[in-house]
């Protein structure tokens, strides 16, 4: 999981948008529960963290061509498209995606 992305996640993109149908999932692969709950403790991540101890969802999220996969946002349009794939966190280009996205 990527420590320094998930808080500011929950801050400016969970906390605003939840109420408007935004949904936000953590995706880990590979740790323990104890360290993902000591984690979600640390951080006060609220947003839902997800399991895929099978890599199943790296079809998905990791796509060849796109880039080292971690960190990686994965955006879905209300259609459940996949709308874009980014490899860098960066809140005001999320949040005006997400706006356009809401707009539709």
């Amino acid at each position: 999981m990527c420590g320094l992305e998930l808080p500011e996640l929950e801050q400016s993109v969970w906390q605003p948008y939840q109420d408007q149908g935004v949904k936000v999932w953590g995706l880990h692969q590979g740790e323990n529960p104890p360290e993902i709950e000591d984690f979600i403790e640390q951080t006060g991540v609220t947003f839902p963290i997800i399991t895929d101890d099978g890599y199943t969802l790296d079809k998905v999220a990791y796509p060849a061509g796109v880039g080292y996969p971690y960190p990686r946002d994965v955006i879905v349009g209300k259609d459940l498209t996949i709308r874009a794939i980014r490899n860098s966190f960066n809140p005001s280009e999320i949040e005006a995606l997400i706006e356009e996205l809401l707009a539709e």
